[in-house]
């Protein structure tokens, strides 16, 4: 006899076997009890959460010759039949592959026929989604008039795609991601049923990677104990499913906190070689981070991170050499380099560049340049008396400007040029992001900012945004900021950076006035 899957021989059988969809099985078994099964359903979810087996426990339910309180009795020779896969009454359509009109015209034209074995005929169309639009409007006449012994349940991982026709004949079932306390209580009845040793670190880490679909964690784990004589370790899983192991990352965190940059290359080079993606590989990095990061701001991280509790005391130990603005920083520079992959031949050197950066010593989020004095300014508007100059060359911050650019300056000033707040604000924001833009994502952070003469106060919400209001008063951020608003108005700018809270104080110690009489006409604020 061949081999049986795991996850197939383990196939809810009846509704109290099947896991983590308590809100399904409780409505669907009112209905058999009550006898008010509806002609469609629909069942959506992500993969491996139980839409087909519940699909064929409807089936089942619907043609049981002896129902007790919505439950098959799987003693019948109608549940029988159905638990070996030969009853002629249970239709079951892949639609990826029979996704036409031609396929549809013809279960139009069967529908007709009475059951020949049991109570009801039951279609089950699996992936409905991918069926063709003329097949969709083929089968919506079916689903409008169907007839009394035809009970049709769709099934897709996608349910944005089906059109609205479709959805309102259907009585529709979200079917959640199951929880890993869940999976991994499953995991370990299999197990023992099969006489499988493995650890529960080993299962947490299958459960964790199975994403809350319970067939894909079934699987590995079928794959895992027919590898492995001994108990099978967390070790053995990560061989298995190619992604890292959760200690090689700790350790990877371990070095960036002490900036060794010959073991973190070491280390890069051993996790690269060992078989495993450079995505797989950056998607736990973040991960691990994320996890630290839980670990930082709740009192019970052991609720929201899928591991074991001695890997939580390493991440806490390794996390508290990082503050939560460095892993927020981290967590920002990673995700930017795994945009940046699909466009790259050298995903590896990519996240190899950043895990050095950030072993320098330079802050992480940082651009990490030689001369920081230096901006490049390419075809910016700068506002004169009633002239607009292109301006497309090196703009030396830190030196002396050139004669030309000097002259201009001083002739300007003698003019008592005031550039209107609101257009400054607009041109620094597009020179600073040319230069820098980390540094510009923090200054975009702000809710308001006001020019009074030669005094430009930035305001950050002090709730939301004040992360953003520490990066962007750092001395080299204010120092990058303040050479582009000399160099755009002309004149020398002082940034002020606060929180909004002040300027709500300024506002109530001067009821009566009105805001443009305290700031002047240069004002402009941004709602949130």
């Amino acid at each position: 006899m061949s081999y049986l899957a795991l996850y197939r021989k383990h196939r809810p059988v009846n509704f109290a076997a099947l896991v983590g969809q308590d809100h399904v099985v409780r409505t669907l078994k009112n209905a058999l009890t009550k006898n008010m099964v509806t002609h469609a359903y629909l069942f959506s979810g992500v993969r491996g959460t139980g839409k087909t087996s519940t699909a064929k426990l409807l089936a089942k339910a619907l043609n049981c010759l002896d129902l007790v309180n919505g439950e098959p009795c799987n003693k019948c020779i109608n549940c029988l039949k159905i638990n070996e896969g030969n009853f002629m009454d249970i239709i079951e359509i892949d639609a990826a592959s029979n996704r036409g009109i031609d396929e549809i015209r013809d279960l139009r034209e069967k529908i007709k026929f009475m059951p020949v074995e049991g109570k009801m005929k039951v279609y089950i169309i699996d992936e409905v989604h991918m069926l063709t639009g003329e097949a969709f409007n083929a089968l919506l006449k079916t689903l409008e008039e169907p007839p009394g012994h035809i009970v049709f349940i769709l099934a897709t991982t996608e349910p944005h795609k089906i059109p609205l026709t479709i959805l309102s004949r259907c009585q529709k079932f979200d079917f959640h991601k199951i929880s890993n306390e869940v999976i991994i209580e499953r995991l370990k009845y299999i197990a023992e049923d099969c006489q499988g040793k493995i650890s529960e670190e080993a299962l947490t880490l299958i459960a964790k990677i199975s994403g809350g679909g319970l067939r894909d964690a079934i699987s590995l784990l079928d794959q895992c104990l027919t590898s492995y004589e001994e108990e099978v370790s967390v070790e053995d899983v990560s061989k298995i499913a190619g992604i890292v192991e959760d200690k090689k990352i700790v350790e990877l965190f371990q070095q960036l906190a002490d900036k060794n940059v010959s073991k973190i290359m070491s280390l890069y080079e051993e996790l690269k070689n060992g078989g495993k993606s450079i995505g797989q590989l950056l998607n736990d990095i973040i991960e691990g981070l994320r996890n630290i990061l839980v670990i930082k701001s709740v009192p019970k991280p052991e609720q929201f991170i899928a591991t074991g509790s001695e890997m939580i005391l390493d991440l806490k130990k390794v996390g508290d050499r990082f503050t939560k603005n460095e892993i927020l920083n981290w967590i920002y520079k990673l995700s930017e380099v795994e945009s940046k992959m699909k466009y790259s031949t050298h995903p590896d050197i990519l996240l190899e560049v950043e895990l050095l950066k950030g072993s320098t010593g330079a802050p992480v989020g940082e651009e990490i340049e030689e001369n920081r004095a230096e901006v490049k300014v390419k075809e910016v508007e700068k506002s004169t008396v009633g002239k607009t100059k292109k301006i497309d060359k090196e703009l030396p911050l830190d030196k002396k400007e050139t004669k030309e650019t000097k002259e201009t300056l001083e002739t300007e000033e003698k003019k008592d040029v005031k550039l209107d707040g609101e257009k400054l604000w607009h041109r620094f924001i597009i020179v600073i992001g040319e230069r820098n833009k980390s540094v510009e994502a923090y200054y975009k952070g702000s809710v308001g900012h006001v020019l009074i003469d030669n005094i430009m106060t930035i305001y950050f919400d002090k709730e939301k945004s004040s992360f953003h209001k520490s990066r962007a008063e750092l001395p080299e951020n204010l120092e990058l900021a303040e050479g582009i608003l000399k160099y755009l108005a002309g004149r020398k700018i002082k940034l002020v950076i606060e929180f909004s809270e002040e300027l709500e104080k300024k506002q109530e110690n001067n009821p009566e006035d009105k805001i443009t009489e305290i700031f002047g006409e240069n004002i402009k604020y941004i709602n949130e």
